[in-house]
């Protein structure tokens, strides 16, 4: 078993379903790229619906290393499992692009679920879809060196983010050789090295700052 997510057969109608259900509640809020939008440690009575741009969840340890865990888009929702447990949010989430989204309380979230019961299952599906990708991420790091854990990850967002062209499948969204390195538990040098070999074995393509997936 070399990559498990790539066998993961993901299915984002999710997305559709919160969306057209959530999106006129809460409060509309914008936030530039690199903002951040939740810190860690902080107990939450709302969640987030992510109408457009991208956001990252993450760990930070006492020397701000960072461990990039997920990157959500439009229709996803974040801050449920902390607002379902009612304990503190153990990552910190801030915008990688221009981002809005909307704030919903906790009473507008469960009254909506309420009336429509069935976008349970689209809430179920989105929470085990993240659930799929964290457990990709502890086999690859468990069982895998840098250079397929790289390429791994570059498989999972070309499925996550991904746009079919000509080439290969572009992830569309840019990450900095820093920001590859966090999400892998690596260093930027050792990526840059890396993505190098990838790109010489034919594996991945590197056009105006984008990574395609061959």
């Amino acid at each position: 078993m070399d990559n498990i997510f790539s066998e993961y057969k993901v299915n984002y109608n999710y997305k559709n379903d919160l969306i057209n259900n959530f999106c006129q509640y809460g409060i509309k809020k914008i936030f530039s790229p690199h903002s951040f939008i939740e810190f860690e440690h902080k107990k939450l009575n709302h969640i987030y619906l992510i109408l457009e741009g991208k956001v990252k969840q993450y760990f930070i340890d006492i020397n701000g290393e960072e461990k990039t865990i997920l990157i959500l888009s439009r229709g996803d929702i974040f801050g449920e499992i902390t607002l379902i447990q009612e304990d503190y949010d153990l990552v910190m989430t801030k915008a990688l692009e221009n981002t809005i989204v909307r704030k919903i309380d906790k009473n507008k979230f469960y009254q909506v679920l309420k009336e429509n019961p069935n976008l349970y299952n689209s809430l179920l599906l989105m929470i085990t879809t993240k659930f799929r990708i964290l457990m990709a991420q502890i086999y690859d790091s468990s069982f895998h060196n840098i250079k397929n854990r790289l390429l791994f990850l570059l498989k999972r967002l070309s499925i996550q983010q991904g746009i079919k062209t000509k080439v290969g499948i572009k992830i569309n969204i840019k990450l900095t050789h820093e920001q590859l390195a966090a999400m892998i538990g690596s260093t930027r040098s050792t990526v840059t090295k890396k993505l190098n070999e990838l790109e010489e074995e034919d594996k991945i393509r590197r056009i105006k700052g984008n990574i395609h997936v061959l």
